[in-house]
């Protein structure tokens, strides 16, 4: 059941029968339906969510406009990364916008984990190099490129999430409105 993580992991770091054997018993695997909140402000995020099958965001709220930060479908991972490694409170919403298949590993659990098993240490710290050079690039991305630039790229990079994303979330995660969207989108199928 844990067995597309394990294979994840594999993808960064060799995984022994004990390490997957540790793995397995941290793991908390759940089906949750579209729309459910894995996490919601003011409160401390204490898991990791790898997703096996589905689609989810994180996003916040200013005034009364939500913010979308990311989207993570099948064999990626979500939490809200600065209350996660801190243990504090934060502003981010995580939430379903697919039926989803999750494995869910508490901090705590993780933590003994990364202790007990060196390689894990490594792989923590190779995944979260990786989601700060995607958050690098997509600030640069909102700092110097067209909005048509950046829907190219989220094409390019998230193909398999293209079509899932509503429009209204997708425009917000590139930073641009909804008409702006709909305009790039329509020059991209005129040619």
């Amino acid at each position: 059941m844990i067995q597309p993580l394990i294979d994840h992991i594999e993808t960064f770091i060799p995984v022994s029968t004990a390490l997957t054997t540790r793995i397995q018993e941290i793991s908390d695997i759940k089906d949750i339906d579209k729309g459910e909140f894995l996490h919601k402000p003011k409160r401390v995020c204490e898991n990791l969510y790898f997703i096996t099958s589905g689609l989810l965001r994180i996003y916040y709220q200013k005034d009364s406009k939500e913010i979308t930060d990311n989207f993570s479908a099948e064999g990626e991972w979500i939490t809200s990364l600065y209350s996660f490694m801190k243990n504090v409170p934060d502003n981010y919403y995580i939430q379903t916008l697919e039926k989803s298949a999750l494995i869910i590993i508490n901090i705590s659990h993780f933590e003994k984990c990364l202790q007990d098993f060196p390689e894990m240490e490594r792989f923590a710290r190779l995944l979260v190099f990786n989601h700060f050079i995607r958050q690098s690039e997509r600030i640069v991305s909102l700092q110097f490129h067209s909005a048509k630039e950046r829907y190219e790229y989220f094409c390019q990079t998230a193909a398999n999430k293209l079509l899932r994303v509503p429009l209204g979330m997708l425009a917000s995660h590139l930073g641009i409105t909804q008409e702006t969207l709909s305009r790039v989108r329509a020059e991209k199928t005129t040619f």
